[in-house]
């Protein structure tokens, strides 16, 4: 009877140490920050500056229709216009920004990762870049792929951007 106590007592012991081990190595999954609502409180459409520059002059372009679409907030409509047509080099950046927002609001957010991930390597100018990575940032939220976010949200306070205050108060719910 004493022998099966101690086997019981060392079994509970082992348990509990497997428990807290396990805790210690998967921190977010019991974490009281709720990863939607720091998304959805911080994922505002981004403005259609695409197809509004007085530089873009191609009015049978589907970049123009995606971007109708877009703007009416029919992003479904956007996504699938997107996916019909190959933009010129030159909008490679502005293209994958906005397929990839059109991906991420329709519930494909692993595609809208790949999509900012392109767009981050085709823009050229610091504040696209910027831009490109605070959605990667937010989609990579929503994937709960944490880490990677928090990497990327990192390098948007460190190199002082425009969202180094939103990136501080998400790093801060993390």
């Amino acid at each position: 009877m004493k022998r099966a106590l101690n086997i019981l007592i060392i079994l509970l012991i082992l348990t509990f140490a497997s428990g807290i081990v396990w805790f210690i190595y998967n921190p977010d999954k019991y974490s009281d920050t709720n990863l939607d609502s720091i998304v959805e409180e911080n994922f505002k459409v981004y403005p259609n500056y695409y197809t509004s520059s007085d530089n873009f002059t191609d009015t049978s372009s589907l970049a123009l229709t995606a971007m109708k679409y877009y703007t009416l907030g029919n992003y479904q409509i956007a996504m699938e216009t997107f996916r019909k047509y190959e933009p010129e080099p030159r909008d490679d950046g502005y293209y994958n920004l906005y397929a990839g927002i059109c991906f991420f609001k329709c519930g494909y957010t692993n595609v809208a990762i790949r999509h900012f991930d392109e767009s981050v390597e085709s823009f050229n100018m610091f504040s696209d870049k910027t831009v490109a990575r605070w959605y990667m940032a937010l989609a990579m939220l929503k994937a709960n792929r944490v880490a990677d976010a928090k990497e990327i949200l990192l390098q948007l306070v460190n190199q002082n951007t425009t969202y180094k205050k939103k990136a501080q108060d998400i790093l801060k719910a993390l």
